[in-house]
């Protein structure tokens, strides 16, 4: 018995100095494993954090119109400029439903499938333009008399979906065809341009919808501009504002207003035509206001051709004043005698030289709310 009890006793003593090791361990566990647990949230579970901490871009101004062979769409990215948009963490992909040509008015009709016809990674921009600041894009995988719903999603680097944009739908139908029989007139007033709507679209059937035009002019070496902020209707326009003894061309775009989708035909160009020598000089092409230090500084850009200064005017309410009592040679204009918290309208007409000063039109009107600044 003496010898089985120190047997036992020893036994039991190697068995405690095990448990005693192994409570150390599990002890020491413990200590490494409370504290990531309380780090972790207490065991409670959390979204992923997102890779970026600023909120997408809400893409609401995508457009659509029928052009020639598809479909151009255009939006803009806010947040973003034509120099930052290759930063962007984002990519865009655009999405499209075909609609039933009978259904293509119902904006509640479900759309059977989506299809992504275009991704957009900003930092490389390929088989896209960049215009004014606007992504433009043409989807020419359309057919004729169908209908197409079309919408952004925003995506992550991950491509995980952060934002949807507004949606917006056209409808496809043959383009008008071009009208015919330009001519263009140099006169005391302008070039006067005028044209033969053919009523047909370009396979020969009668036109769908309501028909416009969109006129548009560029000298030597410029990009085409817009003459008129709204299509035009008729035939025949008056292009009040070209440079004295420039050479212009102009371009004569038919518009098909359907429905809701705006229909662009084919364009007539007439080229090499001469503005009158006495005409009066055209007005700056764009003016913006600044404010500065009690004052507000008015910018424009300089006009086409020879001038003698600019004229600027000012419209408060239904009152409209000329500030300048003698033209002035190039901007800025200084305009300190407003008064704080009041809506002010700004235009600038150009004079020409001596003997003859005659002074142009006014160019578009540009509003701001005057601050006073110390």
């Amino acid at each position: 018995m003496g010898g089985l009890g120190f047997l036992l006793k020893n036994h039991s003593a190697k068995d405690n100095g095990k448990r005693g090791r192994i409570s150390s361990l599990a002890f020491v566990l413990i200590l490494l494993i409370i504290p990531g647990i309380l780090l972790s949230g207490c065991g409670r579970k959390t979204m992923p954090r997102p890779l970026t901490s600023e909120p997408p871009p809400q893409i609401q101004d995508l457009s659509s119109r029928v052009v020639d062979e598809g479909v151009e769409l255009s939006w803009s990215i806010p947040g973003y400029d034509l120099h930052t948009l290759p930063d962007a963490p984002y990519q865009f992909s655009l999405v499209r439903g075909k609609i039933p040509w009978e259904d293509r008015q119902c904006k509640d009709c479900p759309i059977a499938a989506k299809e992504e016809v275009f991704r957009l990674d900003p930092a490389y921009p390929r088989s896209v333009d960049l215009r004014a600041g606007r992504v433009v894009w043409k989807d020419s995988t359309v057919s004729p008399f169908t209908a197409y719903r079309y919408q952004i999603v925003v995506l992550d680097a991950r491509g995980h979906h952060l934002a949807l944009s507004n949606i917006t739908t056209a409808a496809v139908i043959p383009p008008p065809a071009p009208p015919s029989g330009i001519t263009a007139l140099g006169g005391p007033q302008g070039i006067f341009l005028e044209w033969r709507e053919n009523r047909r679209d370009a396979e020969g059937n009668p036109l769908k919808g309501e028909l416009r035009y969109q006129v548009e002019r560029k000298s030597q070496g410029e990009q085409w501009r817009v003459l008129s902020s709204t299509p035009v209707v008729g035939e025949t326009f008056l292009d009040s504002a070209p440079a004295p003894s420039h050479f212009y061309s102009y371009r004569i775009t038919p518009i098909v207003l359907f429905e809701q989708s705006d229909v662009y035909g084919a364009p007539a160009i007439v080229e090499n035509i001469k503005a009158p020598e006495a005409l009066p000089p055209p007005p700056p092409a764009t003016v913006w206001v600044i404010p500065s230090q009690g004052a507000l500084e008015v910018q424009w850009t300089p006009s086409e051709g020879q001038n003698a200064g600019y004229h600027v005017y000012r419209r408060e309410g239904s009152e409209i004043i000329r500030l300048t009592a003698s033209p002035v040679v190039r901007p800025p204009f200084r305009d300190k005698n407003i008064k704080p918290n009041v809506i002010y309208g700004y235009a600038i007409s150009t004079v020409s030289h001596p003997p003859d000063q005659k002074e142009g039109l006014l160019s578009k009107w540009t509003e701001i709310r005057s601050v006073l600044l110390e």
